[in-house]
């Protein structure tokens, strides 16, 4: 019996599994062939995105669960696979024509993007620690060793060993949080631990604080926020910008599942910490993006901003669990688009051996590349929160949760750091279209191109027609609360 259970289990991961096989193809293929050939293991990759993508779409009509119950496969974990999976095919078909520019091994680099969003879809699934462990330390390695990918570039290797220390501490923390939570309730079932969950243990209360700083140091929140522009910075501009969008939504996921569904009987406790998180993040993320030259880290610290942002869905929830919720997993899902295609137009204009930072290297966009400034000021606006954009109904719905559980004054600081973002990136967008060119542009490259079309008209799209997405969201956070009361 438990050898069938195995094999049954075995074949609902079908969507993780994919990537994980592709993976190991790539890798072996890779070994035994030579020369132009091996430009063809792109394809591979990108099929097994496919695959896995269908293969997902299943969660939505069936929800089960897999190796007794160590993953939800429900719709809430089919919801972030989504953004998982487009943002890593987006991030290949973007990283293609990069990779040839700085002269990179694209074949371990296609294989680690594919582990990395494995691990990111057994996090969003996980129901005890074990497992989610397992995904974190997936994702994570993968993502080291893709910060360090470029290894002529003296700061892309010290990218990669500055968040694998730090990294390597986050994972230490959350070991250890996870063990004193074992330790106090003999278990590693979230539910479980929510029905012994004693507030009066101190070994309860330590275990949670050390996750939730885990947590915190990957969403790249403040006080834990200090990692996020170097690494972004350092790490090769087409990496960059899938991190931005996977780790980070990875993180919220597992977040939201702990924190709800282990830790719910601290749920007044946790809301009062992450309102003042969120608080110091948006501020401190905006405060420091006014003043970058580098739209990189300039990018950087927004997305630290972003995650002040999100947070405030994450406490909303406490009064507002379904308006809360699914704001947050819309928030993500728009952050892909807008974000990823932000990074995804400066890896295109990347040259040979010189990637697209600073302001100077944009400057006279509009006289020379007009289709490609239309797309990087729709994603500006779109980060700013201007209609009729995906990322104006993404913080409205963010804000509008917040008003209805009631805090007010998160809401009012949200909205105020909103505006104050506006500053920087308006700011790309004068260099964009009113200053005379400074630095010579690339020649079309019609892959890229497809990418960022995609993009853009999502941005637009998706922010005109919002609702089925929203819906969708709804629906997942449906299934996640419906589990919660069949505890």
């Amino acid at each position: 019996m438990d050898s069938i259970e195995a094999l049954r289990s075995t074949l609902l991961i079908g969507p993780e599994l994919a990537l994980i096989l592709t993976g190991l193809i790539v890798m072996v293929i890779d070994a035994l062939i030579k020369g132009k050939a091996k430009t063809e293991l792109f394809w591979i990759a990108l099929l097994g995105l496919a695959v896995s993508f269908v293969l997902n779409l299943e969660r939505f009509h069936q929800v089960s669960s897999a190796f007794a119950g160590a993953l939800s496969l429900d719709e809430f974990a089919a919801y972030f696979n989504i953004i998982f999976i487009v943002g890593a095919f987006l991030a290949i078909v973007l990283s293609k024509d990069y990779i040839a520019k700085m002269d990179l091994r694209a074949n371990e680099y296609y294989a680690l993007l594919l582990f990395s969003t494995s691990g990111m879809m057994i996090l969003s699934s996980a129901k005890e620690f074990m497992s989610l462990f397992l995904g974190f330390e997936i994702m994570s390695i993968s993502v080291y060793i893709l910060s360090g990918f470029n290894r002529r570039s003296t700061r892309s290797s010290e990218a990669g060993i500055k968040y694998l220390v730090l990294g390597g501490f986050a994972s230490a923390i959350l070991l250890y949080g996870i063990a004193l939570i074992y330790g106090a309730s003999g278990t590693i079932f979230l539910d479980e631990i929510a029905k012994r969950f004693d507030i009066n243990n101190p070994l309860y209360l330590a275990g949670t604080a050390l996750i939730l700083v885990a947590f915190i140091f990957k969403i790249g929140a403040f006080p834990l926020h200090q990692w996020v522009p170097d690494i972004y910075e350092g790490a090769p501009m087409a990496v960059t910008g899938f991190m931005s969008v996977g780790v980070k939504a990875a993180a919220f996921a597992i977040l939201l599942r702990v924190l709800f569904e282990g830790f719910s009987q601290l749920e007044t406790s946790w809301t009062q910490v992450l309102w003042i998180v969120s608080v110091f993040t948006m501020t401190i993320g905006n405060l420091a993006a006014l003043t970058q030259i580098s739209i990189k880290r300039m990018l950087a610290y927004s997305s630290i901003a972003h995650a002040g942002y999100i947070l405030v869905g994450v406490v909303a929830a406490y009064g507002e669990k379904k308006l809360g919720l699914s704001s947050v997993l819309y928030y993500l899902f728009s952050y892909t688009f807008m974000n990823l295609g932000a990074f995804g137009v400066l890896t295109y204009l990347s040259m040979k051996g010189r990637e697209c930072e600073t302001l100077d290297d944009i400057s006279g966009l509009w006289v020379k590349k007009p289709l490609t400034a239309v797309a990087l000021g729709i994603f500006m606006l779109s980060l700013a929160g201007v209609p009729p954009t995906i990322g104006f109904f993404a913080k409205y719905r963010v804000f509008l949760s917040g008003v209805r559980a009631e805090f007010y004054w998160l809401v009012v600081i949200g909205i105020l750091n909103s505006v104050l973002s506006a500053y920087y990136y308006l700011r790309v967008l004068v260099y964009a279209y009113m200053r005379e060119e400074k630095v010579e542009f690339p020649s079309f490259k019609p892959i890229s191109a497809v990418a960022l079309t995609i993009l853009t008209i999502g941005t637009i799209i998706l922010g005109i027609f919002p609702f089925y997405s929203w819906d969708l969201a709804l629906k997942a956070v449906d299934s996640f609360l419906l589990a919660l009361q069949a505890r």
